[in-house]
């Protein structure tokens, strides 16, 4: 019984620290959480917005096909014209082109474009060159121009909107192999900023 009592002894000057201790804590935190500062202030930066610009290249073919040549013979070379529109809001915009080919007969098509002004979809008429863009086969045009990367630098559009107008000469080789051959193509420009 006296080891009881020398435990429970013991165990009351603890059980008075514990209450003291615990006293102290709750003091501390009323007198932390109480005593705000009397004077505040905020200020903020509110109504901000975010917003993408575009980059839009048009050309003025009207969903058709530049050539529809049949029937080409060596040295009568048929000739077309295309006017793209850069009317993207972001500038400046690079505009390069592209291209596919197949068919034997992009072997031999001699092909030059030019960059300038005058002339549009169809009609040639007034078309002042600027500057040769290509010169070479259809099917090395569409072999070494294949993505944006590798595409031929075409224009780059200083503001919105900026027109160019390219003119495509193609003339059959004199090349007994091109005889009763054919080739299609597809050309791609493409704009970024």
């Amino acid at each position: 019984m006296a080891h009881i009592l020398k435990t429970r002894s013991a165990l009351i000057p603890l059980v008075r620290l514990a209450a003291i201790l615990s006293a102290m804590l709750l003091l501390t935190l009323l007198i932390v959480t109480t005593s705000r500062a009397a004077f505040t202030d905020t200020t903020e930066n509110a109504g901000n917005s975010f917003a993408t610009g575009s980059v839009i290249i048009t050309d003025d073919d009207a969903g058709s096909a530049m050539f529809a040549a049949t029937a080409m013979t060596p040295g009568e070379p048929v000739i077309e014209c295309i006017t793209l529109t850069y009317s993207g809001s972001l500038v400046p915009a690079d505009v390069r082109m592209y291209g596919v080919s197949a068919g034997v007969l992009a072997t031999y098509l001699d092909t030059t474009v030019e960059i300038g002004s005058g002339g549009s979809f169809g009609d040639c008429t007034g078309f002042t060159a600027s500057s040769t863009l290509y010169s070479g086969t259809l099917a090395n045009f569409s072999a070494t121009h294949t993505d944006w990367t590798s595409g031929l630098a075409t224009f780059t559009a200083p503001a919105n909107p900026t027109s160019q107008t390219l003119r495509f000469t193609v003339d059959v080789q004199n090349d007994p192999a091109a005889m009763t051959q054919s080739a299609t193509a597809t050309f791609t420009w493409e704009a970024q900023d």
